[in-house]
């Protein structure tokens, strides 16, 4: 059995904090067999392109045992800090065709820095894998609270200055650049800030597989403190 490989890494000139796990579960197969039972798939009301549902709890109590050192480490929270994680399994199955301008462009999943969120690969490189961004124009490559109302001004300029984008963002555009790429790989996890900016790599060509077994199977986890 593989042991789980942590690495650390600080990104862009704002220098975000990225955590990349290899081998993050004994075996991940279960969790493919787990998504097959499920009954509850659902398109997304929200901004993501595809269908979700439900992971298992032990996923994400998994997430916060094993990493417990690590975030507090690479994200300066501490284990009390995170005590929540909410985890769906994912499929992107929304043509690039049909996008609105908004999911065409990296986003940000929470203005929130002391919140994290995750991407867990059941699936491997072909599918392409997750980059992060610099929005050009304000040169940010993270969205706090304080930033949202200038950020959202800044993309209605660029929108008419540039037009409004249709389409998955896969590299470089006019509005946006690359500040750090991660492969997917089987079994690997990508954790980050909430309020980073990042998209999944879907290219023009992309063929929607929605067999959990050989598409672009994801698990996406979103890590807070318990509200109470």
């Amino acid at each position: 059995m593989k042991q789980p490989v942590v690495r650390f890494s600080q990104i862009g000139l704002e220098q975000q904090p990225l955590l990349v796990v290899d081998d993050f579960i004994p075996q991940p197969e279960q969790l493919i067999r787990y998504a097959l039972q499920q009954g509850e798939v659902k398109q997304v009301a929200g901004l993501y392109p595809g269908l979700r549902s439900v992971a298992p709890q032990a996923f994400g109590a998994h997430l916060l045992q094993y990493l417990a050192q690590p975030l507090q480490a690479c994200f300066g929270l501490a284990p009390t800090q995170l005590q929540q994680v909410n985890s769906y399994f994912s499929m992107v199955c929304t043509p690039a065709t049909e996008l609105s301008p908004m999911q065409s462009i990296p986003h940000f999943d929470r203005p929130c820095p002391d919140e994290l969120a995750a991407i867990y690969y059941l699936c491997g490189e072909n599918h392409g894998g997750t980059s992060f961004y610099r929005h050009r124009s304000t040169g940010y490559e993270a969205i706090t609270p304080e930033r949202q109302d200038s950020y959202q001004q800044a993309l209605q300029a660029d929108f008419q200055q540039h037009g409004a984008p249709r389409g998955y963002i896969c590299g470089d555009t006019a509005l946006f650049e690359v500040i750090a790429t991660v492969p997917a790989r089987f079994n690997r996890l990508v954790l980050y800030r909430c309020s980073s900016l990042h998209s999944g790599d879907i290219k023009p060509d992309y063929a929607y597989d929605l067999n959990p077994g050989s598409g672009r199977f994801t698990i996406a986890s979103f890590l807070s403190a318990v509200k109470g």
